[in-house]
Formats: C-alpha cells, sequence, structure tokens
C-alpha cells in the first residue's frame, strides 16, 4: 500500500456489517480489492452478492439467453447440485438457469459466455460467503467434464448504482470543490487517456436509500489498482468531511455526442407532416440524423433572420458523404465556425425528417404491407374454399379480411404522405465549429429558413404535453408551472440551476424529464481530439477538462430513467415555466442514457454574439 495514503484499519473485521452497503464497503477496504486489475475484476470482486467463476464478468445489465443445450447436459447433476446448495443453509428460494451472457455495444461484449446460474430470491442481506459454494459446484461440473461457468447471485441485492442528484450545499459537494483539481490531477496520473469524468451524485438502489458518492467514470477495461486509488481519493476528502458519511464509485463509461442511426416513425406519421421542435432533422444528401431543437429569430444588426437552433455536430457534413477537396472546408469550419464575416464556403441544406428515418420509415410500411397482403391473400383463399363448398363462409374470417382491406389502405395512405417527405427547410448559416469557451464545450447551430419553408414551417414552440408522471409536483409540492398545459408559446430564455426541474422532446426519446444536478461535471472528451478557442486556437482535448451541466433524468415510481438517447443531439431543454433552458449537447452511458450533458443558454447567447459581432439579439417567436 501507497504510504501516503491513509490506513483505514484492519481489513478482516470479525462480523461484517449486516446492510448491503456496510458490506459492499467492507469488502471494497479489504484485501480481496487489492492489486492492479481491470475496472470489471474489480466491480466483481467487491459485489457481496454476486460470485462467478468468470474472470472478468460484464457489468450489469447484460443480455442472456436460454441455452437449452447447456441444460440438458448439467440437468442429471441439478440433485448433486442441490445438495452442495442445502449444505450451506443459503436463505430463500433457489432457480438454476442454464444461459448464454453477451453485453451488445459493450467492448468485448459480443464474445458470448455460457453460464450456470443460480438465482436467490431472498431480501435477507447476511448470507454465507457465495464464493465456495460456486467452486463447488465448478469442481462438480469440471469432474463430469463439463465446460460452463457457475454463477450464484441474488439480484435484489446485487449492487445496481442508480444516480440521482445531490445539492450544491451538500457537504460532499463542498468538500469536492475543495479538493476538485488535486482529484482530477491524480485521476489524470493514473488513470491517463482512460478518465472521462468525474461528479458527485446521490447513488444508490432507489432515492431513499441513496448516499452522496464521489462518482468517476472511465473507459472499460481500464487497468489500475483500484483499492489504491480509492484511498488516494479519500486521502484528498477527509479533512473535509467523515468518512462514513459518502462513498466512492469507479463505474465504465464513455461519453457521447448522441449522433444517432435510423428510426422509423410509422406510429406517429403526422408529428412529422409539420417539423416542429423535437422533430428529426439531417443533411440533404447525407446519412446523419439528429433533433430540431427549436425555432428562434435572430437579429444582427439591421438583419432578421428567422431559423432553427441545433448542435453544430448535427449539421456538420461526414467526410465520407463528401469529395476530398473538401476537406480544408471542413477543417476550417471545425476551427472558426461560420459569421457573417467568414460564410460557409459550401452550401449544407438541412430538411426534416432525416433521410435517414424516412427511409426506416418506408421500409417499415413495405414490410407491413407485404406481410397484411400476404394475410389478405390466405384470407381470400380460406373464404373462396368455403364458397366451393356451398357454404357461407366464416363471419369471423369475412372480419378479417375486411380490417385487413382497411389496414392495407391505412398503410397505403400513410406510405403516400411518406413519399413526399422529407422537407427542404433551409440552409446553415452560422456554427460554433469544435468550440471550446470559458471551460465549456460550445456546439451550436443556427439553420436560416429558405423563403419557400419559412412560411409553411417557421412557428412559436409550444411547452410539450407533460404526463403525470413526469409532473414535478408529484417530486415536490412547491413546484408548478405558469404555461403547463402549453396554450402559450415558450417566449423567454433561462439558465440552468441547481435542483431545477426540465424536460426536453427528443427525436429518438420522445419526452423524458430530470433534474439539473449541483454540481457540475468534471469531463475528459474523447472526440473530438482538437478543438479551439473562440480566435481559432488549437486545443488538445487530451490535455483539457471542461466543466458542463448534468441532468439527471427522472420518473415517478421509476428509479432510474433515462434523460436522452442517441438522435437526441440539438433538442431545447426546457423549465417549468415553460422557458428554455439551454441545448443537449451529449450524454453519459452508463449501460443506459441516464445522464444528459447540455450547454446554458446564457453561455450559447456568448458565444454566438462573439462569433457574430456587433449588435446580436436571439428570441423566440410568439
Amino acid at each position: 500500500m501507497d504510504p501516503s495514503v491513509p490506513s483505514l484499519g484492519p481489513s478482516d473485521l470479525p462480523t461484517p456489517p449486516l446492510s448491503p452497503r456496510k458490506r459492499r464497503r467492507h469488502l471494497r477496504e479489504s484485501d480481496d480489492a487489492e492489486g492492479d486489475m481491470s475496472l470489471e475484476r474489480y466491480l466483481q470482486r467487491v459485489e457481496v452478492y454476486r460470485s462467478t467463476s468468470i474472470p472478468s464478468r460484464f457489468p450489469s445489465p447484460v443480455k442472456l439467453e436460454v441455452l437449452p443445450s447447456l441444460e440438458k447436459v448439467l440437468r442429471p447433476l441439478y440433485p448433486e447440485v442441490s445438495s452442495i446448495l442445502n449444505q450451506h443453509n443459503l436463505p430463500g428460494m433457489m432457480m438454476y438457469r442454464c444461459w448464454r451472457m453477451t453485453k451488445p455495444g459493450y467492448p468485448r461484449g459480443d464474445v458470448p459466455v455460457d453460464i450456470f446460474s443460480v438465482l436467490l430470491d431472498t431480501s435477507t442481506p447476511s448470507i454465507s460467503p457465495l464464493g465456495p459454494i460456486k467452486d463447488e459446484i465448478l469442481s462438480l461440473f469440471r469432474r463430469h467434464k463439463v465446460s460452463a461457468h457457475v454463477e450464484i447471485s441474488n439480484d435484489k441485492l446485487c449492487h445496481q448504482p442508480t444516480f440521482f442528484s445531490i445539492a450544491l450545499n451538500h457537504p460532499l459537494v463542498k468538500a469536492y470543490d475543495r479538493v476538485m483539481q488535486n482529484l482530477v490531477a491524480i485521476l489524470k496520473q493514473t488513470l491517463g487517456s482512460n478518465f472521462n469524468m468525474l461528479c458527485p451524485f446521490n447513488v444508490g438502489p432507489s432515492e431513499a436509500k441513496a448516499q452522496p458518492t464521489i462518482v468517476v467514470f472511465v473507459e472499460p477495461w481500464t487497468i489500475t489498482n483500484w483499492f489504491e486509488l480509492r484511498l488516494q481519493v479519500l486521502s484528498q476528502l477527509l479533512p473535509h468531511i467523515q468518512a462514513d458519511s459518502f462513498d466512492i464509485e469507479f463505474l465504465p463509461g464513455a461519453m457521447s455526442s448522441l449522433n444517432g442511426g435510423d428510426i422509423p416513425f410509422t406510429h406517429n406519421v403526422k408529428e412529422h407532416e409539420v417539423p416542429r421542435m423535437g422533430s428529426s432533422i439531417g443533411i440533404e444528401g447525407d446519412k446523419n440524423a439528429g433533433t430540431l431543437g427549436g425555432f428562434v429569430t435572430l437579429t444582427h444588426g439591421d438583419v432578421v433572420r428567422r431559423g432553427f437552433l441545433t448542435n453544430y455536430h448535427v449539421v456538420r457534413p461526414s467526410p465520407s458523404q463528401r469529395p476530398s477537396d473538401s476537406n480544408d472546408f471542413l477543417q476550417s469550419l471545425d476551427r472558426f465556425g461560420s459569421s457573417p464575416v467568414r460564410p460557409l464556403a459550401n452550401r449544407i441544406t438541412m430538411e426534416s425528417p432525416s433521410g435517414l428515418d424516412k427511409d426506416a420509415t418506408a421500409a417499415h410500411i413495405s414490410e407491413r404491407l407485404e406481410a397484411m397482403r400476404k394475410h389478405e391473400t390466405e384470407l381470400n383463399a380460406k373464404v373462396q374454399e368455403r364458397e366451393l363448398l356451398g357454404a357461407t363462409p366464416n363471419s369471423g374470417i369475412l372480419e378479417a379480411l375486411s380490417n385487413t382491406k382497411d389496414s392495407i389502405q391505412e398503410a397505403l395512405l400513410l406510405r403516400s404522405v411518406v413519399d413526399r417527405m422529407p422537407f427542404s427547410l433551409g440552409d446553415v448559416q452560422f456554427v460554433s465549429g469544435y468550440e471550446v469557451r470559458g471551460g465549456h464545450v460550445m456546439d451550436w447551430a443556427f439553420v436560416q429558413m429558405s423563403k419557400a419553408a419559412e412560411p409553411k414551417f417557421f412557428r412559436p414552440n409550444f411547452m410539450p404535453s407533460v404526463p403525470n408522471k413526469y409532473q414535478p409536483e408529484i417530486w415536490s409540492p412547491s413546484q408548478n408551472s405558469a404555461i403547463w398545459l402549453g396554450k402559450k408559446p415558450l417566449s423567454e430564455f433561462g439558465s440552468f440551476k441547481d435542483g431545477d426541474w426540465c424536460c426536453k422532446k427528443g427525436r429518438t426519446s420522445g419526452f423524458t424529464a430530470g433534474v439539473v444536478n449541483g454540481p457540475k461535471a468534471y469531463c475528459k472528451w474523447n472526440g473530438p481530439k482538437v478543438r479551439y478557442t473562440p480566435s481559432g486556437q488549437k486545443v488538445e482535448m487530451r490535455a483539457l477538462e471542461t466543466q458542463e451541466f448534468v441532468i439527471v433524468g427522472k420518473r415517478a415510481g421509476v428509479n432510474e430513467e433515462s434523460f436522452c438517447t442517441d438522435g437526441d443531439s440539438g433538442l431545447f431543454v426546457l423549465g417549468e415555466s415553460g422557458e428554455v433552458k439551454g441545448l443537449l449537447c451529449g450524454g453519459m452511458e452508463k449501460d443506459k442514457w441516464n445522464l444528459g450533458l447540455a450547454s446554458s443558454m446564457p453561455d450559447v447567447m456568448a458565444s454566438i454574439q462573439e462569433k457574430m459581432g456587433g449588435s446580436v439579439t436571439l428570441s423566440l417567436p410568439t
């Protein structure tokens, strides 16, 4: 152990604490957690309620597929497995399952692992150590020459960290603020480029049981001595806060700009007939997709432009879609952005919905039509068969045939609507480029509506309908909204404040709500590798961290709610009174998107002002 960090006392306590949280903390402070290992193995080592023979198990959640072939081989051994388990007096019900485990989208997660799983169903936190039991079952399988991993777990009690917002005035946040730079230096020195984000949250299985926690996100499969790193982080915080009042989590996760793939919108084609705040957008002739933030009026001196805001990376052309001689154009756009004195050298036209989404929807409708026509043919054959026999066709078949014909006509009507899409909206005029300003990433673009599109589509933005489960008064009776029903246009810009309720409507995830986390997140960005100051000076992002506002998804009755997902890039983040608070620019991946990263509107407007020069006003249409 590093002598420069404090000792927390003996690790082999005679009687482990009973609560799952305290048992887990005891394990993190034991010798089992020491030594260089991958993050995945560390998380496995400090899990009290799961023991597995997989050397480095994927973090939960994972994809599990039933494996009948393995069950067929193991079923004769089940009596001996039961005998082993009974000897250890494990409480509650037990179930045996044979799975093939993968974790799609996770590095190395496509390599399947076959496991025999014993699932414990008990809420009793004090149980026998699971490791020796797992080893006995594994030895049994090996004696019978069965090649399969063994896992015993109590999923009710397994550690499943869920994030909740923490107040800016919380004692942990105050302590964190005093030593944040020291923590960042330690993490950079130990983890290098594998360190992604640092931020305090409340973390736990539910909001009621959440504990103040310093959360460190790192790249999957990062190898270090997590025991020592945890002690180094503790050593910085302990002079300012008691050790038992907070915890430290190391988790796999990487920031994403939320670029989206294709999404069919067959279920809500009507919503896409008129582009609006939250609609799908893309570059004409390109293969990208994002979200229309909202319509705005940009006044520069005496020139008034009507259009909409979104992210720069949503309107940035794909290099693969452009000729090689356009590389200079993209490099200049990334470095300097565009403004009245530095206009775009190439035209970029935006459309809605994105070509990706339109094509996916058309393909989905075609598949439905093919299936329904096949069904219609089968039903017609049954009717004809009855008629040839001189019998009256079954009324149920006739009704099904009529309904199928109606559905075919509806699908044909939908296809005719989709065939008229996408709609050309206008050209990109001004963008931030890959800018870093005032310790924040700037990622905005203004698209000016064309003369043809402006009278058709430019309109006020309205507060989306807010389902009861998202309404802020459910979380705090003191909160309510002045324009809750959305009868008035959004007319004001606001800013993010600690604990504020906020919501959004995105291309992919639709309506969600969340809470602004008190402290900002300290972020290390993996891409792009280079950004630029407002004056165009190069900044290597591996040497720079930014601080970004974090929105934690929240919904009544659910422990964890995703705030955003791929394809939501560029949307407006709204406040409880209908003010536009910010522009979503990214998210933090923790198996699902629970955290959104956003730029506050005052920062966006200041960047626009600096980029444009002169007198600039941004307003919302009313």
